[in-house]
């Protein structure tokens, strides 16, 4: 009643096997069936725990009446004819759920131009706007069965859908095995209820309405009641099999429920094989399948099928896409699977798995999963791990990783019983270089598992005598040691790197290569080192070659960051008008390759290397450009870090409290970004100093300098020192000293790393500290010097501030 008045319910049903959990569902169905409303039913898959949206994707294909003989033109009509009744037909919408169905559109929709995690975003919200369409029309019942089987993104759909239930015309019911996690509380809106054992009572009423016209004596009665344990399944199968006893002696109760239901399948006869042989093709098979896989059987298949049928062991139900049926219960086809004897087992999983190949071809292609698994229980090894990779590639194209990780791991299990130990170790090789990245966005790059997969990889890849495979796993381990800060690793992993793609001769390795080495010398405060490899990166580059790599490596263009990096090592050294040439160009080479990420990652340096210069206008305007970009891609780090850019600006207005208030919030969210967080401690800590909150900028500075495991490495390490300096010095007299050795070890570590602007801003604040002690002359001598040593192409601002302080 709830739903029918547009306050929307989620109800979960949890229950053992035999519960009857199915049959509340069917009888609410009866009780609403004269009543106007959609019915969207999921059925979960054992089968299919780790493919992407199984159940939606079974939904709408028999929705929309595909069948696997239809064209895909003909395919794409129904489809839209099925968008168009919930009113949600538009091309974006067509797009999304063609590619969901696996449906050739060629030119049909214009591109949408989403990367996969958009795609899959935009599907997911598609699929909850068609649900809450429909309720708009008339209430709608959504049925989820057997959620303990649902896949991830599945789950994430289900979990959307009932964050919006409360105003929509929709009960969402959900039956579930107690192993399924509870739907998390929405208000008033969800229920969760756990389907008790039937009491004595229930049992006996239950056992004579079983029977029916049978009477059974009371001890009979008191023994399936007994044995049956308050399940309903039990109750029923136990009394059934007394029932339908044809000795007569006294009827003798079966001592567990798979004896009753074993009992049933041999009084069918012949149609007991069929059973059998449809219990290997799993819970739900189909008649075309059954009969090419089942040429041993001794009865027609049709007529076994419908024996059964009227057995009530089978029920007819499944894809519209062929003649399908479904065991009436998972108990029932586990029975009838588990009585086989294991070697006709994995026989008939062998026909079935080449029967799909060879005859189903689009289901084989569709569902390579099912395919690896029928060849994973026939023991063929390099079948299984074949379509294990191919079901991994399938998942990954959506976005869907928590579900590629599963079948590259499966994969991976498959690949090592290959009894070749050369063929073994190059498909492990090449299944944990696919698990890497998919483990890496799940868990984060510094995960340990991705650093254990990176290493079994790099192992492998020695052993298979394989360059590339150990470039990519090298690259792995030196990707897995950003976030966690390890400089020296990061060194020497992009050492490796470097003499690997050399013995690879593989250009496009060795830009990739030269990628890893700039990254890592800018990481570590290595300026000419960023400058040498980034020219030669900006050399190299060509768009139209390199533009597969960003998506493989790192999540962006080498070819931006080539310009971006090198824009910032300029900016470091001064030279701030090349630096502004390298950012532009970056920028307007990440637009014109058109992905999101490149650009948002181009902004982010743009934004550090404007900051850094001061230039506070340009900051608000490429901040603000920022932020639209990850607010409508989803990207949190970028969010974080022009949040954190523009609230610096804003402390020298008169917003000044708010600018810093913003930077305090979104610190603790930016300084987990990889090797970024020492960037953030600096300009948090000179708000703070400014700011006039000396302790706590000395306080985050010291802690940032106490992570330093190489002296005088790291980026923006000579800020920390100068910062330092000036924070003591505000303290008073008492550390005017330390501040003087904090001053003079920023500029030495500056000059050490090449970083002219940063040792002119340490010698400017040791020349005031000198005049504030009354040694002016002493401290622009130090100021000279250091000016005199400047190359003609410094041109940065500071400059102007130190010839005065000279002047002064």
């Amino acid at each position: 009643n709830h739903a029918r008045q547009g306050a929307g319910q989620a109800v979960l049903l949890q229950g053992e096997a035999g519960m009857g959990k199915s049959r509340i569902v069917d009888a609410l169905s009866q009780d609403i069936g004269e009543e106007p409303h959609f019915r969207v039913l999921c059925q979960c898959s054992p089968y299919h725990t780790n493919s992407a949206l199984y159940p939606v994707i079974r939904h709408l294909e028999r929705g929309a009446g595909l069948a696997l003989e239809d064209s895909a033109a003909c395919k794409l009509e129904k489809l839209e004819a099925l968008l168009a009744a919930a009113g949600t037909n538009t091309a974006a919408t067509a797009s999304l759920m063609a590619d969901l169905l696996s449906i050739p559109t060629d030119d049909r929709y214009p591109p949408l131009g989403l990367s996969p995690a958009q795609r899959k975003a935009a599907t997911v919200a598609s699929l909850v706007d068609q649900m809450t369409a429909l309720a708009v029309q008339k209430p709608v019942l959504f049925v989820l069965e057997d959620a303990h089987w649902i896949d991830p993104t599945t789950q994430e759909l289900v979990t959307r859908l009932i964050d919006g239930i409360a105003k929509a015309r929709v009960l969402a019911l959900i039956t579930a095995r107690p192993e399924y996690a509870p739907l998390r509380a929405n208000g008033g809106s969800t229920t969760s209820r756990v389907l008790s054992r039937l009491t004595k009572q229930e049992c006996i009423d239950l056992v004579a309405g079983t029977a029916a016209s049978r009477a059974l004596e009371p001890a009979l009665i008191d023994e399936i009641v007994a044995k049956a344990d308050g399940n309903p399944l039990f109750v029923e199968e136990l009394t059934k099999a007394v029932a339908e006893s044809e000795s007569s002696d006294r009827p003798v109760v079966p001592a567990t429920l798979q004896d009753s239901l074993m009992a049933r399948l041999d009084r069918l006869g012949p149609a007991k094989e069929i059973a059998q042989v449809a219990a290997v093709i799993g819970l739900q098979f189909s008649q075309p399948l059954l009969e090419i896989v089942a040429v041993e059987c001794a009865t027609d298949i049709a007529s076994g099928i419908a024996r059964l049928a009227d057995a009530g062991l089978v029920l007819s139900q499944g894809r519209a896409t062929e003649s399908g049926y479904r065991f009436s219960h998972a108990l029932m086809r586990d029975i009838a699977y588990e009585n086989l004897l294991r070697g006709r087992r994995r026989q008939i999983h062998e026909r079935i798995g080449h029967a799909l190949l060879e005859r189903f071809p689009a289901v084989a292609e569709a569902e390579p999963e099912v395919v690896a698994h029928h060849f994973a229980n026939a023991g063929i090894h390099d079948l299984a791990c074949t379509y294990h990779e191919r079901a991994g590639d399938r998942a990954a194209a959506r976005f869907a990783f928590a579900e590629d990780v599963a079948h590259f791991r499966a994969g991976h299990a498959e690949a090592g019983k290959a009894a070749d130990d050369a063929e073994r170790v190059r498909r492990e090789l090449a299944l944990l270089l696919k698990l890497g990245p998919a483990l890496a966005i799940i868990k984060g790059p510094q995960s340990p598992e991705v650093e254990e997969t990176y290493r079994r990889a790099h192992a492998a890849g020695q052993k298979a005598g394989d360059h590339v495979g150990l470039f990519k796993a090298t690259w792995g381990l030196w990707f897995n040691a950003i976030p966690s800060r390890k400089l020296e690793v990061l060194r020497d992993r992009a050492q490796e790197l470097i003499a690997l793609s050399g013995q690879v001769a593989d250009p496009d390795l060795q830009l990739e290569a030269f990628h890893c080495r700039w990254s890592t010398a800018l990481f570590r405060g290595e300026g000419p080192t960023v400058l040498k490899y980034t020219q030669e990166g900006v050399r190299q580059y060509d768009p139209a070659r390199h533009a597969w790599m960003g998506p493989v490596f790192g999540g962006h263009d080498p070819g931006v960051c080539a310009h971006l990096c090198r824009a910032l090592a300029l900016c470091f050294s001064g030279q701030t008008a090349q630096a502004r040439q390298f950012a532009d160009k970056g920028i307007l080479l990440a637009e014109t390759l058109g992905h999101p990420h490149n650009v948002g990652f181009a902004l982010q340096n743009a934004l550090v290397l404007n900051q850094t210069l001061g230039d506070r206008e340009m900051v608000n305007r490429m901040a603000q450009r920022l932020r639209d970009l990850a607010e409508k891609y989803n990207f949190a780090p970028m969010r974080a870090h022009a949040l954190m850019v523009s609230g610096w600006a804003c402390t020298f207005g008169t917003q000044s409290d708010a600018g810093l208030a913003m930077m305090e919030a979104e610190y603790p969210r930016a300084s987990v970004i990889g090797p970024l967080y020492r960037y953030y401690a600096t300009i948090l800590a000179d708000a703070r100093e400014r700011a006039g909150r000396i302790t706590d900028a000395l306080e985050l500075v010291q802690g940032a300098l106490a992570t330093v495991a190489e002296p005088g490495v790291g980026m923006f390490v000579p800020e920390h020192h100068r910062l330092r300096g000036v924070c003591l010095l505000r303290l008073g007299s008492g550390h005017a000293d330390e501040a003087m050795r904090s001053l003079q070890t920023a500029l030495d570590v500056a000059r050490q790393q090449g970083a002219a602007l940063f040792e002119l801003r340490a010698a400017m604040s040791l020349a005031k500290a000198a005049a504030s002690q009354g040694r002016a002359a002493e401290g622009q001598q130090s100021l000279r010097a250091v000016c005199s040593e400047l190359q003609p192409e410094f041109d940065a601002p500071d400059l102007e501030e130190a010839k005065r302080i000279l002047q002064g």
